[in-house]
């Protein structure tokens, strides 16, 4: 079986068609398309990639600057090895495309769009903002736009581009690429654009601002592009301007929580990575399994997703999901300021039941967690189809230290067949505690 990516290409200076079928003013940019060959089992896949060098970042001269242009971030050392192609492809400013169809995606500089510093302040380099079209579809399919840093980002703390979209709602996930995850074509990701817009994209200009700790692993001192990667399906447009960098910390992640009095961890709405950035998945050992994967239909709330887990649990194996509060061979999670926990459930059918577990650092090396019991003890009256809610107080999780926790599970223990859905996964403060703002870790 063969798939081919669709591609454009410019003649001049005339109009040209990008991925999403509509046609784009021709920049002042070359473009030129790569073809990658994937073999394996048979299978050869053809993706197409479109490039385009663009003039935003002309001109740089290295800074250490409290605040500065991405163009002028410092190069990459010379100690760092890239092959021809690696140079080629990694001029700094270059923007373009990723994508396996039949999802489509398109980026230009639209010269009609900029945003306007406030004030009158002085602008950045380039005379224009950077437009994003994407349509992403349903199934094993992607695409994803990016732009070239090629810089070494390893004295800045903080990642901030200015945002509008062009009906508002527009959904992707920012990552991060360093030399190497940039060869596996794999960027690190820091999660959804909601985790830093809480109201999310709108037809208004908004900045983003991301800790370049969020992008945990990437190699700051060998940075070579940022990406914005599209997991949900739709469609949509937007604007990117102004990708700057700072010495400063400007993200506070604790004083939402302090201000609040819980931390969200989960709202299943727009990425597979929780609100703390951390992974999130399903295990397994068979005969026993349990599929997960947030859904619309059914969820809690007006709008939004919630998780679906279905399993089936035999008398031998286990199965179940769990969500991440420490980074992977990273920093763990300082929960000694909470006092509970609590989440959304309901059933497909009505008498489901799992356990609920956590893990600190030494049950993380273990591979297991201590359970509090079944949901039905904190629900007299067990799993109904109707959304209820289950809070548990964390000292009903045993002998854990609180100041180094690694994941929440839910556990598949009883045999048999059942779906569930969760949201609002949840860890509530005690009136008086005091959260700190985590060690920026690297």
């Amino acid at each position: 079986m063969r798939t081919q990516a669709t591609s454009y290409k410019l003649h001049g200076r005339s109009n040209s068609v990008d991925d999403c079928g509509v046609r784009l003013p021709a920049p002042r940019s070359v473009h030129r398309n790569l073809q990658l060959v994937a073999r394996g089992s048979g299978l050869v896949l053809w993706v197409s990639l479109q490039l385009a060098a663009c003039n935003l970042c002309l001109g740089f001269q290295p800074a250490w600057a409290e605040s500065v242009p991405v163009e002028e971030a410092p190069p990459l050392s010379a100690e760092v090895h890239l092959t021809a192609t690696e140079k080629s492809f990694g001029a700094r400013g270059r923007i373009g495309t990723f994508v396996l169809p039949p999802s489509r995606v398109g980026i230009f500089e639209d010269v009609e769009t900029r945003y306007a510093v406030p004030g009158g302040g002085a602008a950045d380099s380039g005379d224009h903002a950077i437009k994003i079209m994407y349509d992403k579809r349903p199934g094993q399919t992607f695409c994803g736009a990016y732009l070239m840093i090629a810089g070494d980002l390893s004295a800045y703390k903080t990642l901030t581009f200015m945002v509008k979209g062009a009906q508002g709602g527009e959904s992707f996930e920012i990552g991060l690429n360093d030399v190497v995850a940039n060869r596996r074509e794999d960027a690190v990701l820091a999660g959804s654009v909601y985790r830093f817009l809480k109201g999310g994209v709108t037809t208004e200009w908004q900045e983003v601002r991301v800790s370049l700790s969020d992008f945990y692993g990437v190699r700051l001192d060998q940075v070579m592009s940022v990406a914005w990667l599209f997991s949900e399906e739709g469609s949509g447009a937007f604007w990117i301007d102004r990708v700057r960098l700072h010495t400063e910390g400007l993200v506070d992640r604790q004083a939402e929580v302090r201000q609040q009095g819980y931390l969200l961890l989960d709202d299943f709405d727009h990425s597979d990575l929780n609100l703390l950035g951390r992974r999130t998945n399903t295990y397994k050992r068979l005969p026993s399994v349990c599929a997960a994967k947030r859904v619309t239909e059914g969820a809690y709330g007006a709008s939004g997703r919630s998780l679906q887990l279905t399993y089936h649990k035999e008398s031998s194996g286990w199965c179940g999901y769990y969500s991440l509060l420490n980074v992977v061979d990273g920093p763990f999670y300082d929960l000694s300021p909470f006092v509970s926990v609590s989440f959304r459930v309901r059933g497909a059918k009505g008498g489901e039941s799992f356990e609920i577990g956590m893990a600190d650092e030494n049950w993380m090396i273990i591979g297991d967690s201590l359970k509090a019991g079944p949901v039905e003890k904190y629900l007299p009256g067990g799993v109904t189809t109707e959304w209820q809610r289950v809070e548990i107080p964390l000292r009903d999780f045993g002998a854990l230290n609180l100041t180094r926790m690694g994941s929440i599970v839910f556990n598949c223990y009883r045999k048999g067949d059942g779906e569930v859905f969760i949201d609002q996964l949840t860890f509530h403060l005690s009136k008086d505690a005091v959260v700190a703002q985590p060690t920026d870790v690297r």
